[in-house]
C-alpha cells in the first residue's frame, strides 16, 4: 500500500523530508511485527531512508532541536475500540488480534505496547526540553 497510496501520490521532492509513522490495525494483519518483541521482525520499521517514511520502532521519539520540537509516536492499537466511549480503558482490547497469526500472543503483545507508549509519553514529557512537542498515534485523538 505504501506504494499505491504515498510513493505513486506524492511527489520525490515531498517524500525529500522525513515522514513520520506508526503501526495501524491493518498493518499488523500481515507484518510479522505484533508476533514478536524483536523490533528487527517489523516491516515497516525503518530509519532515515526517505523514499520511505521513518518509523524507527512500533512507539519512539525523536528530537528535532534545530526545530525545538520533539516527535512521539505511540502504538495505541489497544483502543481500536476507543470510540466506544462505554468502554473503560481496562476494557479496550486489539480486536484485530483476531486477524494475525499469533492472536494467542497478540492480545498482551498489543497492551505491552500501549503501556510502553504512554511510558515514553510521559517520560519524554518530564525530559524533553523542546519547545513544542507533538504526539501521534494511528487513531484520533477524541477516542
Amino acid at each position: 500500500q505504501w506504494q499505491t497510496k504515498w510513493r505513486d501520490v506524492f511527489d520525490e521532492e515531498v517524500r525529500s523530508v522525513p515522514w513520520y509513522s506508526v503501526y495501524g490495525n491493518h498493518d499488523y494483519h500481515s507484518d510479522p511485527c505484533i508476533c514478536s518483541d524483536d523490533v528487527e521482525a517489523c516491516a515497516q520499521v525503518n530509519t532515515g531512508n526517505l523514499s520511505h517514511f521513518e518509523m524507527p520502532s512500533y512507539t519512539y521519539f525523536k528530537d528535532l532541536p534545530e526545530l525545538g520540537v520533539e516527535i512521539v509516536g505511540m502504538d495505541l492499537n489497544q483502543f481500536m475500540d476507543g470510540f466506544d466511549h462505554s468502554k473503560t480503558r481496562e476494557q479496550n482490547a486489539f480486536a484485530d488480534c483476531q486477524w494475525t497469526s499469533c492472536k494467542d500472543t497478540c492480545w498482551s503483545r498489543a497492551k505491552a505496547r500501549t503501556d510502553a507508549s504512554f511510558d515514553l509519553f510521559h517520560e519524554r514529557m518530564a525530559k524533553s526540553i523542546a519547545k513544542s512537542m507533538i504526539v501521534f498515534s494511528h487513531y484520533p485523538t477524541d477516542y
